[in-house]
């Protein structure tokens, strides 16, 4: 069952993505994450969303940082709400959302599973990796949340020398391919990973 969990579900799921994701640990100080490659960009943005960090989050993004949404939810409402999703999100938009839901939701569990990705050659100074089926729970209160692990998201980064000159990488574009239709059971809404941030976002 995906989008708005029931109770049960919500237990059970919340205990199985803890689990898989080893930056969430409880009584340790969390990993500071590290850019140097596109794969550990990916991961500090794991990071960011499991402790809430949106200075980790802004850290792994480009100034020209683009969110494409699944073309399935472009022109549709997030659950519950009545913004209208656009093609596409600006750093700013992008950050709206995701600062929101990192300061509100009542919990968050994103995994991106990184192991699989190529590392770049010496000359390469942009960066695709496509088809990562990400995994993210974010629970809305104690009973309710969205469960997202089904489809994808695709990723383009960049490097870029820092003010210090050191050799860096971080995203420049993220498309959003996790919409899918429901099995239309009682208590279900439709969720993706674009609908939910769309959700946490203030015009």
């Amino acid at each position: 069952m995906r989008g708005l969990l029931r109770p049960a579900a919500c237990m059970l799921t919340a205990l199985a993505f803890t689990g898989c994701d080893e930056t969430v640990v409880d009584g340790k100080t969390p990993p500071v994450p590290e850019y140097t490659s596109p794969a550990k960009v990916l991961k500090a943005v794991q990071i960011s969303f499991n402790q809430r960090s949106i200075d980790y989050l802004q850290k792994s993004l480009s100034p020209e940082f683009i969110f494409y949404f699944d073309p399935r939810d472009v022109g549709r409402n997030p659950p519950g709400g009545r913004y209208v999703i656009p093609e596409s999100w600006s750093y700013d938009d992008f950050t709206n959302g995701a600062h929101r839901m990192l300061e509100t939701a009542y919990s968050i569990s994103l995994f991106v599973p990184v192991a699989p990705l190529r590392a770049p050659g010496e000359n390469e100074t942009t960066y695709r990796a496509d088809n990562v089926q990400i995994s993210l729970l974010v629970m809305v209160d104690e009973l309710n949340g969205f469960k997202i692990d089904k489809g994808f998201c695709d990723f383009a980064l960049e490097k870029y020398a820092t003010e210090q000159g050191e050799k860096r990488w971080r995203l420049t574009g993220w498309w959003d391919r996790t919409s899918e239709l429901l099995d239309g059971h009682a208590g279900t809404a439709p969720g993706s990973l674009g609908k939910v941030l769309a959700l946490y976002y203030r015009e």
